[in-house]
């Protein structure tokens, strides 16, 4: 069923259409094994952009499709009421976070985010490593390596 999900909403992804996943729960149930998987366990977002790079590869090799992609990422954290740019070194990360705003026409955005490009998987999870290791980490009860923070990572295509 999850894997449907995931196909459906990147075949909507494809078609142009904004696309969005989101996962909650209790500390140690299971989001970030879900959402970025553990050793050969590929999560959600790993997956999803192998398939990302299997489609665009599919589209290059075909004469008939004249389409240049262009994938971008960017990581935030959301920790005490503040945005950090997870992407960015953390000696340049301000310490009154980052600013969100709203434009008109493109909606919500985050003034001063980094996005990255990337041109394979393996960039994918080489930034995605960079931006986890920048979390804020904290003890908790129930998990000694909670993240304590909300994370979002925005995978832009075109």
């Amino acid at each position: 069923m999850y894997q449907d999900l995931g196909v459906q909403v990147l075949n909507n992804a494809f078609e142009g259409f904004n696309a969005c996943l989101f996962a909650y729960g209790q500390t140690g149930s299971g989001k970030s094994y879900s959402i970025v998987g553990y050793g050969d366990n590929k999560g959600i977002i790993p997956r999803a952009t192998e398939e990302i790079f299997q489609r665009i590869a599919k589209r290059d090799a075909d004469p008939s499709v004249n389409i240049k992609h262009e994938v971008r990422l960017s990581m935030i954290e959301i920790y005490n009421e503040k945005v950090a740019d997870l992407l960015s070194k953390n000696d340049k990360r301000s310490k009154e976070g980052l600013e969100v705003r709203e434009h008109p026409k493109t909606g919500v955005f985050v003034k001063g985010l980094s996005d990255v490009p990337v041109s394979s998987y393996d960039e994918i999870q080489r930034s995605i490593n960079v931006g986890t290791q920048n979390r804020t980490i904290g003890q908790t009860n129930m998990n000694a390596t909670s993240s304590r923070a909300h994370t979002v990572t925005t995978i832009q295509f075109g």
